[in-house]
């Protein structure tokens, strides 16, 4: 039985679907029956608006990931429910950028103290934790793969600047493990956006598949949709703007390829 992965979703050109496959894969594993919590790492708070809302939450990660905040059960007030069953979420707020410097100024210590504050807890009360990041590589995105297991690379079909955007994280994400998190693990490329009728979007998976062996490049791609733009508007998910869509066919297949594959990756560990 799978519980408690961390998976962070990043890369760090923007645009690519990092908040979208944080809230739509996360739903999907939720409606499959896995108790979910997604964590908004990104300044932008693109994750919270969407799984928690507007209003302003008296906890979030501002409190979670402040050095100064050395309470040990805070975790516990910053974690609430969403409209969806099984769902949960740590929302941010745009004041948490703050908090970086005071994180620098603790170096090393500041590094790991959301991997301290996090880990223990959501390991035992969730299946799965989903980390939307920043587009960048810098502090909090470092804080979030000192935290994490698995690491998900949305990577944006049709664009020029794909390839070299996505062999930039996976090559942080190596360094990283072999520095700092000996337990971080690339996981595999995500293709986003793809219209499989234009040769560009064509050339780009082609590329992708040549370069990164099978095994490192999801079976499952989102595909460019109306629907998913739509319901980002709408602060919701794709399951419940539209749930036949067919990006919403391809997140509940990506949910499922995510449990086996990391169900294989477990049991040959």
């Amino acid at each position: 039985m799978i519980k408690g992965i961390v998976l962070s979703i990043i890369n760090h050109k923007g645009g690519v679907g990092k908040t979208a496959t944080t809230c739509n894969l996360g739903h999907a594993l939720a409606r499959i029956g896995k108790r979910v919590l997604t964590v908004d790492m990104d300044l932008q708070c693109n994750t919270t608006a969407t799984l928690y809302g507007s209003d302003r939450p008296r906890y979030s990660l501002y409190e979670l990931i402040d050095p100064e905040i050395s309470e040990n059960e805070i975790i516990e007030k910053c974690i609430y429910g969403t409209s969806y069953e099984n769902l949960y979420i740590i929302p941010n707020i745009p004041e948490t950028a703050a908090i970086e410097q005071r994180i620098i100024k603790k170096y090393p210590e500041g590094l790991q103290l959301f991997r301290n504050k996090l880990r223990s807890y959501v390991k035992k009360n969730f299946d799965f934790i989903l980390i939307d990041n920043p587009p960048n590589l810098g502090t909090f995105v470092l804080c979030s793969l000192m935290a994490t297991d698995f690491v998900i690379v949305p990577s944006e079909t049709g664009s020029k600047y794909s390839m070299e955007g996505l062999n930039e994280a996976v090559s942080f994400i190596e360094d990283i493990r072999e520095n700092q998190n000996e337990e971080l693990r690339f996981l595999k490329v995500l293709l986003t956006k793809v219209d499989q009728r234009m040769i560009v979007h064509k050339v780009s998976i082609s590329q992708i598949r040549n370069f990164y062996p099978k095994e490192k490049v999801f079976k499952t791609m989102i595909p460019t949709n109306t629907a998913v733009q739509q319901a980002e508007m709408l602060g919701i998910t794709i399951f419940k703007h539209r749930s036949n869509a067919a990006a919403a066919i391809a997140y509940s297949n990506l949910a499922k390829e995510v449990i086996k594959t990391i169900g294989v990756l477990k049991k040959n560990s």
